[in-house]
């Protein structure tokens, strides 16, 4: 090796240590910003925050977190369970061919929701496309599962059980113009009583069965009596009921 390589060869250490930290420094104030995008918005009044790269699309979440949760609590419900909303580009362990807006993580304690440009692609129905409204009454839709869920009496309640109190949040908390048009998709009069409300109904059409579900709840002698009732083991005990 000539002195002229061994110089050369001297400095490349000290040029690559250099070219590494710079690419370090980069890297971490890239990391930096990605983080502050991404960070977490906690949803006023509520134990639940949303986490999501739009910070737009998190406070409009939000929106549907406290819709959700203001319902729940007129009910009669404890709506104090802690809950983190993570806003996604694809939901984590869902089984392959499944259709679904969100789901929770039992493993991490974690809410995930599609965030709205995915939703879009998920149409409710044919001429029902997801836009911001109804994305926020998805996020409804979830809070009520969770809220639900530290609310039930009985230790394994039923699918219906839980997809009654979630579809009748989601309904309950949408505007009133587009649950109007979300109604007139899915038109009926609502279920006519427990022995209807099964799981057939609600594998065959879950927004149908969501539409029938929130019909019945407002029905007069219904309402938070009925929803007490399933919270207790009471009504819904059984997935398809005799």
């Amino acid at each position: 090796m000539t002195p002229e390589s061994r110089a050369r060869n001297t400095g490349n250490p000290i040029r690559a240590a250099a070219a590494a930290g710079a690419t370090a420094l980069a890297f971490a104030l890239a990391w930096s910003q990605a983080a502050l995008a991404d960070e977490s918005l906690r949803c006023a009044g509520t134990s639940v925050s949303v986490r999501g790269v739009d910070r737009a699309e998190a406070e409009s979440a939000c929106q549907g977190v406290v819709a959700a949760v203001k319902f729940l609590a007129s009910l009669g419900l404890d709506t104090s369970a802690a809950a983190e909303i993570r806003l996604v580009e694809a939901l984590p362990e869902i089984q392959q061919g499944a259709r679904a807006y969100g789901c929770k993580v039992k493993a991490d304690h974690r809410i995930y929701v599609l965030n709205l440009s995915e939703c879009r692609k998920l149409p409710l129905a044919a001429d029902v496309p997801v836009d911001a409204a109804v994305h926020r009454s998805l996020v409804a839709h979830e809070v009520g599962h969770h809220i639900a869920a530290a609310n039930f009496k009985v230790t394994r309640p039923t699918v219906v059980a839980h997809e009654y109190i979630a579809y009748v949040t989601m309904f309950a908390t949408l505007e009133p113009s587009a649950r109007e048009r979300l109604l007139a998709r899915f038109p009926g009069d609502g279920f006519e009583s427990t022995r209807e409300i099964g799981m057939a109904v609600y594998l065959l059409d879950p927004n149908r069965f969501g539409a029938q579900a929130y019909r019945h709840f407002t029905r007069p002698g219904n309402g938070a009596s009925f929803v007490e009732q399933v919270l207790s083991g009471r009504a819904l005990a059984t997935e398809d009921p005799p």
